[in-house]
């Protein structure tokens, strides 16, 4: 009778152990690529993330990864390391249909999954340097964006359409800002937060004084006629603060994935997360405090959705175009 009951009890206290570890091995881990850990688009990512595992119990733990940018993101998301990826949309769909710097290198397996900003790409120059438009970056050490971040690829695709030729100062974000600190670099680019500047350039121009180069009308035509998907806006009189008003690209930044990266429900289960969590991530990052999350996603890609992002916006009764319902959710 003993060994009877001690047998039962063994067989129950391995099967608990076993079903435990079933359990805890049940829990997906998702790796998402975002941005350089100065940029303000690296804390979102954080709280993006701190928002999902909240919202995903035990089915999910994302953990958020420092990287290049976009381009790194959509490398590294060909090869499998990381599950989603954060960049702008713009180069986003340049790989998707593979054009421009992707040509021949299409990923036509690349999803939209939501957009949490709409930036403005700020063009920054030291005021000491002279230069007060684009034509005066010709031949001066100038860095176009982030090494390997999708605002360096779209700034020399842009730069050259308007006939601009930088001598390019090829750098990470804080080798760049240090750059310019020196005086060994003029300027560069960077995606503000909003109609703002963002961090980093509020940061250095406490010291440094810079100015905002701004796009005329001739050359945002040229630039659109080159890059249809390329959108700009121009600030009002003192929107941006000691900056007067300037036109200049806006690009929205987001999160993607391949079709087959994150399965349906693990969509669904990250886009509750941001949904739900969208007044914490708005602490961290003031520009998606009372954004419409939707609707700047249905207008800020062209990259059709993830199938599991179509069910996740369809059950939230949002209307979705049919230029970004992917073949798989037809």
């Amino acid at each position: 009778m003993r060994k009877g009951i001690t047998a039962g009890l063994a067989a129950v206290i391995l099967g608990s152990v076993c079903g435990a570890a079933m359990q805890a091995g049940a829990t997906d881990r998702i790796a998402y690529g975002s941005t350089a850990i100065e940029s303000i688009h690296y804390t979102y990512a954080v709280s993006a993330a701190k928002a999902i595992n909240a919202n995903a119990g035990d089915k999910m733990n994302v953990t958020v990864i420092a990287t290049g940018g976009a381009v790194d993101n959509l490398a590294r998301l060909a090869r499998g390391q990381i599950q989603l990826g954060l960049g702008t949309f713009e180069t986003v769909y340049q790989a998707y249909r593979g054009i421009d710097k992707f040509a021949g290198k299409a990923q036509p397996e690349l999803r939209s999954l939501w957009v949490h900003s709409l930036a403005i790409q700020a063009y920054v120059v030291r005021a000491d340097s002279g230069i007060k438009t684009l034509d005066g970056l010709n031949g001066k050490k100038f860095t176009a964006g982030q090494r390997g971040s999708a605002t360096e690829n779209m700034v020399q695709q842009i730069l050259t359409a308007v006939g601009v030729k930088p001598d390019y100062y090829v750098a990470t974000l804080s080798d760049a800002v240090e750059a310019v600190r020196n005086d060994r670099s003029v300027g560069y680019v960077k995606a503000g937060s909003g109609r703002g500047l963002d961090g980093t350039t509020m940061e250095l121009r406490t010291l440094t004084p810079v100015n905002i180069l701004s796009f005329t009308p001739d050359q945002v035509k040229t630039v659109q006629t080159r890059f249809p998907f390329v959108t700009f806006v121009s600030t009002k009189p003192g929107e941006i603060d000691g900056v007067g008003t300037i036109t200049t690209p806006i690009q929205s930044i987001g999160e993607f994935a391949y079709k087959d990266s994150l399965t349906d429900e693990q969509v669904e289960t990250i886009l509750s997360g941001i949904f739900k969590g969208q007044a914490e991530q708005g602490a961290a990052f003031p520009e998606i405090k009372n954004m419409n999350i939707a609707t700047s996603t249905m207008e800020g890609t062209l990259v059709p959705l993830h199938r599991g992002a179509v069910r996740f916006y369809r059950k939230m009764g949002i209307a979705i175009p049919d230029k970004l319902i992917p073949p798989e959710a037809k």
